[in-house]
């Protein structure tokens, strides 16, 4: 049995319904039920929280619309998947596209633009181009799980990738594209990240509300003779994905 249970703030402007599927969230994020297994009943869940049906009904239905459970007619509500974030670890020196290919956890990068663009002063100086050299610009979706969590924007320095908007990216991968048809792999890369709410055109392509956070990395890719090689922004959804990163204290 569930030990640990949630206290409702009753007196949060946080409806409790939503604080109520919060917090089952979390109890399948952390395997109390796995995939495809019967939650408790709702009279149990009902005690457990000290709510009203009404109110867990609410709870269970945002919780459908996530996807993350489904009722079953006669039978009651199973987990239908485990909605743990997308971990990316810093630690690792690999570019941010190369490290979702080498994941294995089916994330699948969605193209949604590729064009040739005029030069961008800020990004034609982390490239260390000239001010007049124009940018490949390539914009992806990342569907994890069959729910976008992450909206990547990539530039190159056009004369780095010749021809490259001739054919289509192997398999949306950027990384692979580079490293197969150009010989480009990164060695290292930089990366600053920042807490922002993200605007309207990106909150409806991520198909989120307003009040979900959200994480902006910021990366730059360099190659082994440590030129530039990718500039790229990229906002992953708080409750999608968790960065970690290893601190060496040994100089």
């Amino acid at each position: 049995m569930y030990t640990n249970r949630i206290s409702i703030d009753k007196d949060s402007p946080v409806p409790i319904y939503h604080q109520v599927a919060t917090n089952i969230r979390e109890r399948i994020m952390k395997n109390e039920w796995k995939e495809y297994e019967k939650i408790p009943s709702e009279a149990k869940l009902t005690e457990e929280y000290d709510i009203s049906r009404v109110t867990l009904r609410q709870a269970l239905e945002e919780l459908k619309r996530e996807g993350i459970i489904n009722k079953i007619q006669g039978k009651g509500v199973f987990v239908k998947y485990n909605p743990k974030p997308f971990v990316h670890d810093f630690s690792l020196p690999t570019a941010l596209n190369a490290k979702l290919e080498q994941s294995g956890n089916n994330i699948i990068p969605v193209l949604l633009t590729s064009s040739m663009c005029g030069p961008i002063p800020h990004v034609n100086e982390c490239l260390k181009i000239s001010e007049e050299e124009n940018l490949i610009y390539i914009k992806r979706l990342f569907v994890f799980n069959n729910k976008p969590i992450g909206l990547n924007r990539s530039w190159l320095a056009d004369s780095m990738v010749p021809k490259i908007l001739d054919k289509p990216l192997i398999g949306n991968h950027l990384s692979t594209t580079l490293s197969i048809n150009y010989n480009l792999t990164p060695v290292n890369i930089e990366n600053s990240i920042q807490s922002i709410i993200p605007n309207a055109a990106d909150m409806k392509l991520l198909n989120v509300q307003y009040t979900v956070p959200a994480t902006f990395l910021k990366s730059i890719s360099y190659l082994i003779d440590q030129n530039p090689l990718e500039y790229s922004e990229t906002i992953w959804l708080g409750d999608s994905v968790k960065f970690t990163f290893n601190t060496n204290t040994m100089q």
